[in-house]
């Protein structure tokens, strides 16, 4: 790739544990900074991280948002502190896209996924590219279960790459890249909030109460169109494309580029002219973007 991105990995910590997974334990749940814990190598896991972005060749020099106090003498990179809530690490990310990178791709990482650096570089090379323009790029990674190794039961979902082929097993990948000025961030930092929130229960429970919640910014977004004397419309039309995907998704219908093309209508700035104002999925097979270290099983996978 001819220009590195930046890159914003997003280090908070969480001890609010909702559900606890089927077949797991409380236990067996990690909480707190997750990318603090220390490997076999001497680095912690965002500082392993944040070696590999840097050997990829693909990125600028990482930024970490998250608390100093914790980070400070662990990662080589940039900090921009926060209290470590998900909260507070939301809201820095967004204020650091909006002043540093108002108008650039931005890519933004969890930081308890270990790629390494050909990974990176074959994914960004290969399936980000072609995309390159779209206002946002997202990652799902085919594998079953038993190819998971200890991260087997993590959500997955049974989606067809496109009309004419068979479903897969995808799981949601852990890197995005996207444009401040193409999507609206309040509305997709609500969504990612709520789905890290309910990501340990049924589609259905999940689809029912994120839409809940939703609720009062579609009704504020349409009181502010009918003040501009425009057509108010996404209080009807956002559930309705939520619950149609759902329908589709639960008949076995249910493809690729019709997720991202309802996520595109959820979440992108409106009038906008594709390709900069679309979302973009793509289908890979490289496991370890879906491999976020949840579990004390994953971490000693990780670190054997």
């Amino acid at each position: 790739m001819s220009e590195l991105l930046p890159i914003i990995i997003l280090a908070g910590g969480n001890d609010r544990l909702e559900t606890v997974p089927d077949g797991l334990t409380a236990a067996d749940v990690l909480r707190g900074f997750k990318g603090a814990v220390r490997l076999p190598s001497g680095r912690c896991i965002a500082d392993e991280l944040v070696q590999r972005v840097r050997e990829s060749g693909r990125f600028e020099a990482p930024v970490l948002v998250g608390p100093r106090r914790v980070y400070g003498d662990l990662v080589d990179c940039e900090i921009v502190d926060t209290s470590g809530d998900l909260l507070s690490t939301i809201t820095a990310y967004t204020g650091l896209m909006t002043r540093r990178y108002p108008d650039r791709p931005v890519a933004v990482s969890a930081c308890d996924i270990l790629p390494t650096a050909m990974e990176f570089r074959e994914l960004l090379d290969g399936l980000y590219r072609p995309y390159a323009d779209s206002g946002l790029w997202w990652q799902l990674i085919a594998a079953e279960p038993a190819e998971m190794g200890a991260s087997s039961w993590k959500p997955s979902y049974r989606i067809r790459p496109a009309r004419d082929e068979p479903p897969l097993n995808l799981y949601p990948g852990h890197l995005l890249i996207l444009r401040s000025g193409a999507v609206r961030l309040d509305w997709f930092n609500r969504f990612l909030m709520l789905a890290y929130r309910f990501r340990n229960r049924s589609v259905y429970e999940r689809t029912v109460r994120i839409t809940l919640r939703v609720l009062g910014l579609w009704l504020a977004d349409d009181i502010r169109r009918v003040a501009s004397l425009r057509w108010p419309y996404r209080v009807v039309a956002a559930p309705y494309g939520i619950f149609r995907t759902y329908f589709r998704y639960s008949r076995g219908s249910l493809t690729v580029p019709e997720l991202a093309a309802e996520l595109a209508r959820q979440i992108m700035v409106p009038d906008g002219t594709p390709p900069a104002h679309s979302a973009a999925m793509v289908v890979t097979r490289i496991r370890s973007f879906a491999k976020d270290i949840d579990t004390r099983q994953e971490l000693e996978e990780i670190r054997q």
